[in-house]
């Protein structure tokens, strides 16, 4: 459903920009390919929950210093 996509980039863009703590850097990030996510572009991962959760899950790794 297009609500919950567009719930989820509201909920996953605000988390990035806490992290980053810089709207520009947010946005970069989530539209590049990410290693960490398999080369995938965290925005598109998006389209589902657990694609949101793998995204999320990777913040948090990098929040905490622990991004690989």
């Amino acid at each position: 459903m297009q609500s919950d996509r567009l719930l989820r980039y509201a909920r996953v863009a605000a988390r990035t920009e806490a992290v980053f703590e810089n709207t520009w850097a947010a946005q970069n990030w989530l539209k590049r390919a990410n290693p960490a996510l398999g080369g995938e572009i965290p925005m598109y991962l998006l389209d589902t929950e657990m694609g949101a959760k793998q995204v999320d899950d990777v913040l948090v790794r990098i929040e905490y210093g622990v991004y690989s």
